[in-house]
């Protein structure tokens, strides 16, 4: 398994500190053959009502661009330049098979999420785009998918620092005691 990258230690912080998971793991990979999915962060939560599962992609790019590239149709030519097509394309992508992946782990997804994490996506053609890729995710697949990303994204961030900074309780995540440390600091 490959060291989960610093975007990714704080969404997995997140899931286990402030939505209360009681397994978060990351860089899930199928078993499948062949099958090249891979989960950045997945965290599971028991509720009375079943298996709470959040799936989350995590993109920490800091320019607004989420990839870059050609896409490899015009599918998603009305968003916007190559880089936007290729990012919409790219998720869309994702989420076909984090959906998949999900289907075939869990059996019951009623209350499993998809979770895109971004701090900065270009507000407009990009944003517009992954409306449509959140729709059309919605309508072919059972789990529900939320953006969190740009406000919500930071709004996040800063409930996660500052319950850092209220607690010195050890959670096992790397990310939260980065964050402990930075907040705690005098």
């Amino acid at each position: 398994m490959t060291q989960p990258q610093p975007g990714e230690q704080l969404v997995g912080a997140y899931l286990r500190v402030i939505e209360g998971c009681d397994l978060v793991t990351y860089n899930q990979r199928s078993m499948e053959r062949g099958d090249q999915t891979e989960l950045d962060v997945l965290g599971v939560k028991s509720t009375p009502e079943g298996q709470r599962l959040l799936a989350c992609e995590v993109v920490t790019h800091l320019d607004g661009q989420l990839y870059s590239g050609t896409p490899s149709t015009d599918e998603w030519a009305e968003y916007g330049n190559a880089s936007y097509q290729y990012s919409l394309e790219r998720i869309s992508e994702k989420f076909e098979r984090v959906a998949g992946y999900l289907d075939v782990v869990f059996d019951d997804l009623s209350l499993a999420e998809i979770q895109l994490w971004a701090p900065y996506v270009s507000e407009g053609h990009q944003t517009d785009g992954l409306a449509e890729v959140v729709e059309r995710t919605e309508t072919e697949h059972e789990p529900s998918v939320r953006l969190v990303i740009n406000d919500d994204y930071t709004e996040r961030i800063e409930e996660l620092r500052h319950a850092a900074g209220a607690s010195s309780k050890d959670y096992s995540e790397t990310g939260f005691r980065y964050l402990q440390i930075l907040e705690g600091m005098r």
